[in-house]
């Protein structure tokens, strides 16, 4: 496959068609409860046809339209190269006019390894109205707004800061973590927390879906962080192409911040 660079400015319109709708968004709720809004469709949609446009052949899952939507006779298990997109990461807060969500496009490669990804947080990162733009191509180290993100080395400053999903505190109590406990409303966010923000150190979340974790992950692996399973399994992106979500708690960031987050967030 080549380059997924010809999809930035697909994901960057995307990201920008979201964030000019986001004031006048109406919610709708989906049969789980989980929010919805017609910007997630449309984006979806965009989306998809640009990919299938650039890499045909390729297996596509997105949050919004299931095999049944679409009536492809051969679901992605069987392409060399996945895409999987999540139109809006962070939808609640999206609709809410908060700035705690994300584009996410990540592709996984013949043997079902993280390998690109592409993230537009339009609202997020220290460098408004820009937002953080991050991309890692097949084999090469993240950029963020087009610069190479150098590595994490040493202890942050201060106490350090975790990220931790919306529902993370009906399984764990975390009291005896040494710092603070932050949440933006995107997993995202949340994992690629520790390469626009020094003083985060990981994240913790509940489990979640492929096109919720994809891009991201290729994204910090290029950069030499950590991200598995709480009892350090490796996540397993055979079965999650599937629609299925994953087998259990995630924890991704730095070596030290995976470990100090499975030492002092206990489970209930």
């Amino acid at each position: 496959m080549d380059s997924i660079r010809g999809l930035i400015p697909f994901v960057r319109k995307a990201g920008e068609l979201a964030a000019e709708r986001q004031g006048t968004v109406l919610r709708s709720f989906k049969a789980d409860g989980s929010v919805l809004t017609e910007v997630d469709r449309e984006v979806d949609t965009f989306l998809r046809d640009s990919i299938i446009s650039l890499f045909p052949g390729s297996g596509v899952v997105t949050e919004e339209h299931s095999p049944a939507d679409t009536g492809e006779p051969a679901g992605p298990e069987s392409s060399s190269f996945v895409f999987a997109v999540d139109p809006i990461d962070g939808t609640d807060c999206f609709s809410q006019g908060m700035p705690g969500w994300c584009v996410s496009v990540g592709v996984l490669d013949e043997e079902r390894r993280p390998a690109a990804g592409i993230l537009y947080a339009p609202s997020w990162g220290p460098d408004p109205p820009g937002g953080s733009f991050l991309f890692a191509d097949l084999g090469a180290r993240a950029l963020l707004n087009d610069e190479e993100i150098s590595p994490l080395e040493g202890k942050p400053p201060g106490a350090p800061q975790v990220f931790a999903g919306s529902s993370i505190h009906r399984r764990f109590r975390f009291d005896t973590f040494p710092g603070k406990v932050r949440s933006a409303g995107s997993t995202v966010i949340h994992i690629i927390a520790p390469l626009i923000h020094r003083v985060v150190v990981g994240t913790i979340f509940s489990p979640n879906y492929i096109w919720d974790i994809l891009g991201a992950h290729a994204v910090v692996r290029s950069c030499g962080l950590e991200m598995e399973y709480l009892d350090g399994r490796p996540i397993d992106y055979r079965r999650l192409v599937g629609r299925e979500r994953a087998e259990g708690v995630i924890v991704a960031g730095t070596k030290e911040g995976v470990e100090l987050i499975r030492a002092t967030f206990r489970p209930l």
